[in-house]
C-alpha cells in the first residue's frame, strides 16, 4: 500500500495544526529520504552518508570505543559493512518484506562520502544508531563526545517494546504540549515518521495512516471527545509500527559516526554566433591571447576527441591527419576518464568480477593487468584506507577515441574549445566553428552515461581534479565546467551545503575555477488538478546544484546574439537561493547555440548548459592574459561580475548581467 506524495509530505513536514512539525533540520536523515521510502517501501534507496567530522571515539567489534581516532569515509564504510552483514544474518531481517530482485548495499566511498543502497529497516536499525543525532538525542549510553558524562537517559527506540513507554509516546504524540522537557520534539517527530512508514511497508490501508481531521468549528463536546479518542488510537497504531520495526536494536549502540544521510541524487544535463555576443573574438584579436598553456576539465557525458574541432592547430598548408592516426595524438583532449563506473570500482562489498564493464582494457595494457590493479584497489578499500588515486586512475582511464554516451559533452566542449576551420581536403569551411578558447587543452571526465549519472560520481570527478593538481609546481587543471544540474529541494537541504556543493567549495579553495549551469527550471508547466487547465508558471528560487554553492560561478542563459532585446531565456533558472543569496552570478548565450557533436558534425542546442562554457572561456582568457590570476578563482569571479553588461533585467534573473570578456580584460 502506498501513500500519495501529498500525504507523505504532510506526514514528514507536519500537519497544519501539529506543534511537532518541520524538525527535518535536526534529523540526520533528510526529509527526501523518508519520502522516498514512504513512496516505495519495498525498494532500497541509494544514499549518501556524510561522516561526522570530529576526532572522537570510534567503534570496535564489541561495541566499545577507542578514543582519539579520526573518522574517515573508509572507516565508516567498513563499520557500516560489518553491521549490515551482522543484521542480514538475523531471522527478523529475512522475514522483512522487500524486493529481493534489487541488488542492495553497493557500499562505496571516496574522499568525503560513503554511498550505500539500503532498505528502510536497515536505515533505521543500522544507520540511524550510527548517527551523531542518535548518540546525543536518543541513546541511553553516555555521549562519547563527553567522556565524563555519567547520566543515562531512557532510549525511546530500544525501550519502545515496553507497554508503558509505547503508551506514553502515543500520548505525547497526540498531545505534544504535555511531553516532558527531556523528550525532544524532534524525537517525537522521528517516532511518528518512522512508525508511519513502517505501517506503509506492512500494507496498512492508506486512509488509516492519516491522522483524523479535527471537527469543524463550532464543535460539540462529544465531537471533541471523539476527535481526541481518534488521535489517541491513531498514534497508538503508529507507535506499534515503530515498536515492531526497532525490536531488538542493541541498546549499546550510539556512536557519533554519521552526520548526515541524503539521497544520492540523479544528475541530468541542462540542455535547452555567441562568441561575438560576449566579445571573445574582439578580445582575442586585441590582446593576442593564447590559452595553449591552460587546461579545463569538462565534467559531462564525454568528449569526442576524434572530432576535427579539437585537433591541435593546423594551418591550411598542413596535410590533414586524423586525431589518432599512426600512433600520434593530435587532439587537445589530453585525458579521458570514465567516472560512470566509479561506484563499482570503489565498492567494498563487491565480488571482484573482472568481466564487468569496469574491466575494459585501454590500449597498451598487458593481459591481466587490470585484474591485478582491481585486486590491489579492493584490498586497500577493504582496509578502510584513503583512496589511492594513482591506482584508481589506471582503471578509469579510457582511450581518447572511445565514443561518448551522448553528444552533450562534445557540444559543451566545442563552445569552450572548438577550432575547426578546414575540412579533410584542406579547404576552408564555409562557416568555421570557433570556441571561446580555440587552443585550450581539455580533460574529459565522464559522469553521465546512457542512463544518466549521480551525485557520488560528480563528487569523485571533482576530487580527481584536486588529485591532479596536488604536489605540482604548475597546476594541471585550471578550471572545471559543470553543465549539469542536480535538483535542489529547499525543504531538505541547507542551500549550498549539499555534498556536491561542499565538494565544489573545496576545489575552489584549492585554486580551481568552477563554473556551473544555473539549471533549466525557470519555467514549468504545472499539472492539471481538480478539472482545471494546466498552467505555465515562472519559478523563483529554482537554481539547481552545484550552482547553489557560494563561490561557484553560476550561469544563466540569454539569447545568442540579441540579449538586450530578448533578455534572460524563459527556461533559465531564477534566484535567489533558498537561503536568500543572489544567484545566478552571470548570464551568457544559451539559445540556439551551434557547436560540435560526435561524428565530425555540428548541431544547435539550447540551455544553461550552453551558457556555462562561455563563462569558462572568459575565465580562461583572463588567466591567459594575466597569469597572476591563476589559482585565484574568487578574484576571477569578482572581475567577471563587476564588468558584466547590465541587460536591464531583474537581479535574480540576470545576476550581474551578461559576461563581457573585453571589458573584463580591460578592467584589470
Amino acid at each position: 500500500m502506498k501513500l500519495s506524495r501529498e500525504d507523505v509530505v504532510n506526514i514528514v513536514y507536519g500537519q497544519t495544526r501539529s506543534p511537532i512539525q518541520r524538525f527535518t533540520q535536526d534529523s540526520p536523515v533528510l526529509a527526501d529520504v523518508w519520502i522516498a521510502f514512504a513512496e516505495n517501501p519495498l525498494e532500497p534507496q541509494d544514499l549518501l552518508l556524510t561522516p561526522y567530522q570530529s576526532t572522537l571515539a570510534l567503534p570496535t567489534s564489541d561495541h566499545t570505543v577507542s578514543e582519539g581516532a579520526l573518522l574517515t569515509p573508509g572507516l565508516l564504510a567498513r563499520t557500516l559493512k560489518q553491521r549490515l552483514d551482522a543484521e542480514r544474518k538475523t531471522p527478523r531481517w529475512k522475514k522483512w518484506k522487500r524486493n529481493h530482485e534489487t541488488r542492495p548495499s553497493e557500499i562505496a566511498y571516496h574522499q568525503s562520502t560513503v554511498a550505500a543502497k539500503l532498505w528502510f529497516d536497515e536505515l533505521v536499525r543500522v544507520v540511524l544508531p550510527m548517527s551523531q543525532w542518535y548518540a546525543t538525542r536518543i541513546s541511553s549510553r553516555p555521549d562519547p563526545a563527553k567522556p565524563g558524562a555519567k547520566k543515562r537517559r531512557p532510549n525511546m527506540l530500544t525501550e519502545v517494546k515496553k507497554p508503558d513507554v509505547r503508551r506514553k509516546l502515543a500520548q505525547w504524540l497526540a498531545e505534544p504540549d504535555i511531553a516532558p522537557p527531556e523528550i525532544p520534539a524532534d524525537v517525537l517527530w522521528s517516532a511518528q515518521v518512522i512508525g508511519t512508514i513502517a505501517l506503509v511497508h506492512e500494507g496498512e490501508a492508506t486512509n488509516s495512516l492519516l491522522p483524523p481531521s479535527p471537527p469543524a468549528e463550532p464543535s460539540t463536546a462529544e465531537e471533541r471527545r471523539q476527535y481526541a479518542e481518534g488521535r489517541r488510537k491513531y498514534y497508538e497504531r503508529i507507535i506499534e509500527g515503530l515498536a515492531h520495526l526497532v525490536d531488538g536494536i542493541d541498546p549499546r549502540l550510539g556512536e557519533s559516526l554519521i552526520y548526515l544521510v541524503s539521497l544520492n541524487r540523479p544528475v541530468k544535463t541542462t540542455v535547452w554566433r555567441s562568441t561575438v555576443a560576449v566579445k571573445a573574438d574582439a578580445a582575442a584579436r586585441l590582446f593576442e591571447i593564447s590559452c595553449r598553456d591552460l587546461t579545463w576539465a569538462i565534467i559531462d557525458s564525454g568528449i569526442d576527441a576524434t572530432h576535427p574541432a579539437f585537433r591541435r592547430y593546423r594551418s591550411k598548408d598542413e596535410p590533414y591527419k586524423k586525431a589518432f592516426e599512426g600512433g600520434e595524438n593530435r587532439t587537445r583532449v589530453i585525458g579521458t576518464f570514465d567516472f560512470t563506473v566509479i561506484r563499482e570500482l570503489l565498492r567494498i562489498d563487491g565480488e571482484g568480477d573482472e568481466s564487468d564493464t569496469v574491466a575494459k582494457d585501454a590500449k597498451g595494457r598487458k593481459p591481466n593487468q587490470t585484474a591485478e590493479w582491481r585486486k590491489q584497489l579492493r584490498q586497500s578499500l577493504n582496509s578502510g584506507r584513503e583512496i589511492d588515486w594513482s591506482l584508481l586512475l589506471r582503471l578509469i582511464k579510457r582511450p581518447g577515441d572511445e565514443p561518448p554516451a551522448n553528444p552533450h559533452g562534445t557540444h559543451v566542449a566545442g563552445i569552450l574549445a572548438a577550432d575547426w576551420r578546414f575540412d579533410e581536403r584542406n579547404e576552408p569551411l564555409p562557416q568555421p566553428v570557433r570556441g571561446m578558447c580555440p587552443d585550450i587543452n581539455l580533460y574529459d571526465l565522464r559522469v553521465l552515461g546512457k542512463n544518466g549519472g549521480d551525485e557520488f560520481s560528480v563528487m569523485a570527478a571533482l576530487q580527481f581534479v584536486r588529485f591532479l593538481n596536488q604536489h605540482r609546481d604548475v597546476m594541471a587543471v585550471h578550471g572545471v565546467n559543470l553543465s549539469l544540474s542536480i535538483q535542489h529541494d529547499v525543504l531538505n537541504y541547507a542551500c549550498g551545503r549539499t555534498p556536491v556543493c561542499e565538494e565544489c567549495e573545496r576545489l575552489i579553495g584549492a585554486g580551481v575555477v568552477v563554473v556551473a549551469a544555473a539549471g533549466n527550471e525557470g519555467y514549468q508547466a504545472m499539472p492539471a488538478s481538480l478539472g482545471t487547465l494546466s498552467r505555465n508558471v515562472y519559478q523563483a528560487i529554482s537554481i539547481t546544484d552545484p550552482g547553489n554553492a557560494e563561490t561557484v560561478i553560476t550561469v544563466g542563459a540569454t539569447h545568442r546574439d540579441s540579449p538586450h532585446t530578448f533578455g534572460v531565456s524563459y527556461f533559465s533558472s531564477r534566484g535567489p537561493t533558498g537561503d536568500g543569496r543572489s544567484k545566478p552570478d552571470l548570464v551568457a548565450p544559451g539559445e540556439k547555440i551551434e557547436s560540435s557533436v560526435p561524428g565530425s558534425s555540428v548541431k544547435r542546442m539550447d540551455g544553461t548548459s550552453m551558457a556555462a562554457p562561455h563563462v569558462s572561456g572568459a575565465a580562461a582568457l583572463l588567466m591567459a592574459r594575466y597569469r597572476e590570476l591563476t589559482g585565484r578563482p574568487q578574484r576571477i569571479k569578482e572581475i567577471l561580475c563587476k564588468t558584466a553588461i547590465d541587460l536591464g533585467r531583474e537581479k535574480y534573473f540576470q545576476g550581474s548581467g551578461m559576461v563581457d570578456v573585453l571589458r573584463a580584460l580591460q578592467s584589470v
